[in-house]
């Protein structure tokens, strides 16, 4: 069987929300939470991130220290990241403001990666529907071609959800940022690779506003 890691990649100097990753929702930081919540979900699962701030709410064990990175995958491409998770068959990618990540969510990209076929590079997941805030992902024949956060009128809601071959993380970290514009890590690899995408349910929310703060109730 192949083995799985998880990473969720976790800056301190977030865009939208100023230090997101420790916001409190009940007693505890918003990344501590996802971290427990995949954690039950019975994966190795480790934090990345460039914080001491976020690096104490999380088990020594299980925190990777790295310096700046561009995005959440260039984090996860980071030598200190692979020389401790690049053993593992397959990698993980879970987005630290999935407040809402279930095993529901987790189980068909689960599936796919523990499948009898080999899995893809990379892959990504997506539900049905996309709201005009969202970002999303327009995909034929089981393949992403494009991903944008602009209001386009038709593709599905993407979800920060990746898989990774170790391979792709390393061959990451040469990757150039063609569509500055879009600013979305995964645009990045197309045209150089694959990213197959698999349909799931994620009805909750992922926290990018003050309104996600504000509407979420523990």
């Amino acid at each position: 069987m192949r083995n799985i890691a998880v990473v969720i990649p976790a800056r301190l100097n977030s865009t939208r929300i100023k230090h997101k990753m420790l916001k409190k929702f009940g007693d505890e930081p918003l990344i501590r939470i996802v971290f427990d919540k995949v954690r039950m979900m019975g994966f190795d699962t480790f934090v990345a991130t460039d914080s001491k701030r976020i690096a104490k709410h999380i088990p020594i064990k299980w925190c990777i220290q790295t310096g700046k990175a561009d995005n959440g995958t260039h984090r996860l491409s980071k030598r200190a990241v692979l020389d401790l998770v690049g053993g593992y068959d397959y990698i993980m990618n879970i987005q630290g403001d999935m407040i809402d990540i279930n095993h529901e969510t987790i189980k068909p990209i689960k599936q796919r990666i523990l499948g009898p076929v080999e899995p893809p590079l990379c892959l990504t997941a997506y539900t049905k529907g996309a709201k005009p805030d969202d970002v999303k992902v327009i995909h034929q024949n089981g393949k992403a071609m494009w991903f944008t956060r602009s209001d386009i009128g038709y593709g599905d809601r993407h979800l920060g959800i990746y898989g990774y071959h170790p391979y792709m993380l390393k061959a990451y970290r040469t990757m150039k940022d063609k569509y500055k514009k879009e600013n979305l890590e995964q645009n990045r690899i197309l045209g150089l690779y694959d990213i197959e995408v698999i349909e799931t349910k994620y009805n909750g929310i992922e926290i990018n506003t003050e309104a996600d703060l504000n509407s979420w109730k523990l």
